[in-house]
């Protein structure tokens, strides 16, 4: 009775040590289902490998920051800016991503699956090999942005000379 007693003991401490909401951003931070205040000034963060799933970003500054290999997977960025950011190889899937400006940001494949893109800017980003399977980009402005190798919405690759438009 006693080892099953000290396992749930130890399955309770041990699997709940991840950063509390207000910890500062950083490398491989963990901010599951945190919501934060809307209209931040985040420009310039370091949060490389971080875990951001299902988090609350409304109308936050994210302007060259450095946010590769993330997770922000169904999290909430309506408005945000990413302008310049470094988003390489991040999950973006099921995310709702509503007129966030992504404007020469590096999302090179990055994986937007399902996400709702709707008026999102994306002009001149690095999107080459990004996937936009099933994803909503509706009225999205991919002006001057790279989409070589992109999954589209309908799961077509976008061959060479895809820049601004998906040409399969």
């Amino acid at each position: 009775m006693r080892k099953y007693i000290f396992l749930i003991l130890f399955f309770i401490f041990t699997t709940n040590l991840n950063a509390a909401c207000d910890d500062p951003l950083g490398d491989g931070v963990e901010y599951t289902k945190c919501k934060f205040s809307d209209g931040q000034d985040l420009k310039d963060s370091f949060l490389p490998n971080s875990n951001l799933t299902f988090a609350i970003f409304i109308q936050v500054n994210f302007d060259k920051s450095i946010i590769m290999n993330s997770n922000l997977s169904f999290g909430t960025f309506p408005e945000s800016s990413f302008i310049r950011a470094n988003l390489y190889e991040s999950t973006l899937v099921g995310a709702n991503l509503e007129k966030t400006n992504f404007t020469s940001a590096n999302l090179t494949r990055a994986n937007f699956m399902g996400s709702t893109l709707i008026e999102a800017n994306f002009q001149n980003a690095n999107l080459m090999e990004a996937n936009f399977t099933s994803s909503n980009v509706t009225n999205a402005n991919f002006d001057g942005a790279n989409l070589n190798g992109a999954t589209w919405t309908d799961g077509e690759t976008c061959g060479p000379g895809s820049i601004g438009t998906c040409k399969k």
